[in-house]
């Protein structure tokens, strides 16, 4: 993959919103049906009412269900959802960067940098609430 020379600086990351239930009892290593749905998003943007650089913001929903392969009664549901902004340099205009944008490379240049982040933090909420996610990919 090509340098993109109008690369932005991630400058936030952070989860926005978290919520599971996990009511099943461990029991080891029984195995579990896994279902993860992700929804990612960008933006590009900038404040209209401050002098400010220009953004792009990823925005990432992570949703899973888990049942147990011999107990389907037994569920667990888990929801997320993570922000990261990045800025570009200030003399950047939108003009230059919209072309850029349209595009799946570049789009996959800022995912890349915020899924990983996005997924260790789901992992370990996870396995706050009980739950084995060791063998969850980390990336896309």
């Amino acid at each position: 993959m090509e340098v993109v020379s109008l690369r932005p600086k991630l400058v936030s990351f952070r989860a926005t919103a978290f919520h599971g239930e996990n009511k099943a009892a461990s029991s080891g290593d029984a195995p579990w049906n896994f279902e993860l749905t992700q929804t990612i998003e960008l933006g590009l943007g900038s404040a209209q009412d401050v002098p400010a650089p220009l953004q792009a913001v990823v925005k990432i929903d992570l949703a899973a269900k888990a049942s147990k392969a011999d107990a389907a009664e037994q569920t667990a549901q888990f929801n997320a959802s993570y922000e990261a902004k990045f800025e570009y340099p200030v003399a950047t205009q939108e003009s230059a960067v919209q072309p850029l944008f349209a595009e799946e490379p570049y789009q996959y240049l800022l995912v890349a940098q915020v899924f990983p982040l996005a997924m260790t933090h789901f992992r370990r909420e996870l396995q706050s609430l009980g739950f084995d996610a060791r063998h969850m990919p980390l990336g896309i």
